[in-house]
């Protein structure tokens, strides 16, 4: 059933074909500890933003209105683009889960 499932969405979306592990809770035999390094990643991460936000800032101020204006829709137009390509894969994400859904209904009937 499973094998069946696979391939009929890897037929609709050639993308899902690859064959990765993918590791589930119940797979795991041993307990892990889990380590601080993504809390110092986190730590990172967040100072990096806070000085980007902070020069950001610093720039704009020096800036006159006009080359200040362009600067933040430089910044939106750039932050669009990032939603846009979200939302198309969200969108992809989707698209899977109702062909999901509708094979799953199938094979129920």
């Amino acid at each position: 059933m499973t094998d069946e499932f696979a391939n009929n969405v890897a037929q609709k979306f050639p993308n899902t074909q690859v064959k990765e592990t993918i590791e589930r809770p119940w797979d795991v035999t041993e307990s892990r500890v889990v380590t601080s390094i993504k809390r110092q990643e986190e730590g990172k991460k967040e100072a990096l933003t806070e000085r980007i936000h902070g020069l950001y800032s610093e720039l704009r101020s020096s800036l006159t209105v006009r080359s200040a204006l362009e600067l933040d829709l430089k910044r939106a137009l750039q932050i669009l683009e990032e939603i846009t390509q979200v939302k198309a894969e969200v969108e992809k994400i989707i698209e899977m889960l109702k062909a999901m859904e509708t094979y799953m209904r199938e094979r129920v009937k």
